[in-house]
Parts: C-alpha cells; sequence; structure tokens
C-alpha cells in the first residue's frame, strides 16, 4: 500500500479502501460539510471540521473558555470532497490532550487518510490589574479587570471574581496581565479599622476591632478589641472584615 509522508505538517496520508470503516470508532458526519464559496477550500474545511470535532469533545467548567486551532493541511495533498463520508477520530485512548490528532478518513473511491494536528488550550478567567498599580493602593474597581489565560500556564492562589478583591491594599507593585495573588494583597494590613464578627447560635454579634499584623484571605491575625482593649485571634474574612469562633 502506497504511503506520503509530510513531516512539516506531521500529516500522513495514504489510499484508504471502504473495507476499514469497520475498524474505526469514528463519528460519522451525516450531512455534507462543504463549502458553496469557491474561496474556501477542501484543506480549509477539513481544518474546521477536525477543530469542531475536538470542540464537541472537550467538557468545560463554567466561565471557562476553550481555544482549538488546526494546524494548516498542506496543499500538496490531492483530497476529495467526500461527501457525506467523512469520518473523525483519535486514536489510542481517544482522550483529547493539548497536542491532539484527529484521524480522518474519507469512505469513497479512491479514499484517503489524514492525520490533523489540534492545539488544545483551556482558558479559565482571572483578575488582573487594569493598569499599573503602584504599592499600597486601595484597590477599587477601576484598578482590575479579567482576563482569561491558560490554564496550564496559572500557578498558585488566582482570583475570577474583582469584586472580592475591592477594599484590599496592593503589598508591591501590580502590573496588567499578571495574575493577582494572595500574597501581592492585604485584605486586612496592619492599622486597618475592621468589624468584628462572631456567630452565636443564630445571632451574628459585631464590634470594632484594629488589626496588629497585615492578613490574606483565610490568615489568622491579631486583632485588638478597641472597646474591650483584648487582643483575639480573628480569620479574615473580607475587606474590613475578620470572624471569631466562640
Amino acid at each position: 500500500m502506497l504511503k506520503k509522508i509530510f513531516p512539516i505538517f506531521n500529516i500522513l496520508v495514504r489510499k484508504a479502501s471502504l473495507a476499514k470503516s469497520g475498524k474505526l470508532l469514528c463519528l460519522l458526519l451525516a450531512a455534507p460539510l462543504w463549502p458553496t464559496s469557491a474561496h474556501a477550500s477542501v484543506h480549509d474545511t477539513l481544518r474546521h471540521y477536525a477543530e469542531g470535532y475536538v470542540r464537541d469533545m472537550v467538557p468545560l467548567q463554567p466561565g471557562n473558555r476553550l481555544e482549538v486551532n488546526a494546524a494548516s493541511i498542506d496543499t500538496r495533498l490531492a483530497l476529495t470532497e467526500c461527501l457525506g463520508k467523512l469520518t473523525a477520530d483519535i486514536r489510542g485512548a481517544g482522550e483529547v490532550r493539548r497536542n491532539t490528532h484527529v484521524y480522518l478518513q474519507c469512505h469513497e473511491q479512491p479514499g484517503w487518510e489524514l492525520f490533523v494536528p489540534v492545539r488544545v488550550k483551556i482558558l479559565k478567567p482571572v483578575v488582573t490589574a487594569a493598569d499599573p498599580v503602584a504599592r499600597n493602593t486601595l484597590l477599587q474597581a477601576q484598578h482590575l479587570t479579567v482576563d482569561y489565560q491558560d490554564e496550564v500556564l496559572l500557578r498558585g492562589d488566582v482570583f475570577n471574581d474583582p469584586r472580592d478583591l475591592i477594599g484590599s491594599r496592593s503589598k508591591r507593585d501590580l502590573r496588567p496581565g499578571q495574575p493577582i495573588r494572595s500574597s501581592q494583597l492585604c485584605v486586612v494590613c496592619k492599622g486597618d479599622k475592621v468589624g468584628i464578627f462572631a456567630q452565636a447560635g443564630g445571632l451574628m454579634l459585631k464590634t470594632d476591632g484594629m488589626a496588629q499584623e497585615d492578613g490574606a484571605f483565610n490568615d489568622s491575625i491579631r486583632v485588638r478589641n478597641i472597646n474591650s482593649g483584648r487582643e483575639i485571634t480573628a480569620r479574615v474574612m473580607a475587606a474590613g472584615q475578620v470572624q471569631v469562633k466562640l
């Protein structure tokens, strides 16, 4: 059987026969996908089909975005339109990975087989600085924005809702495009006046306090009760709010 290999695109093309179709675990294209416009080529249509096939197989968490890009197909390959007889498959375990190869087969005479490399990225929303923010800035809505970034490149604790950071203070300079992390903020800063909350049964009690040290979300910090003068340990809940256990 004749094989043609094009290393630059990592594409394998070879003659196929209808007898092999029973060995594939494929999705059969029920309707013609070929363009009516003369400006769209068979090669471009196959790229889009491979992208769509992968896109349908990737589950997404709410709020995330999916980026799928297939490599260009060598236009020297003589590919027929394969009306209504095209199948797609991912060989092996059939899992979509960051770098996936979609196996396309045309069940016509003459038929063809084609591997199309597809790059997959899942983008997550992260809070970044809208503009450069100087150290010791009290963060407000105009300082913050949401950017979508590759989940593979995200490390550590990041935020997806700007509202969580409003009222926090930057402990260092913040640059646009870089995720804001908890370690870069004091949600409650030393010397801040805070509300001390305590829950007793179905009641929520509140008194005023003064933070004795910096704290990020969920940090335990020392707080002085302004009314009693007593120093207690409380957990940082939000900007200007700490909670104690009774």
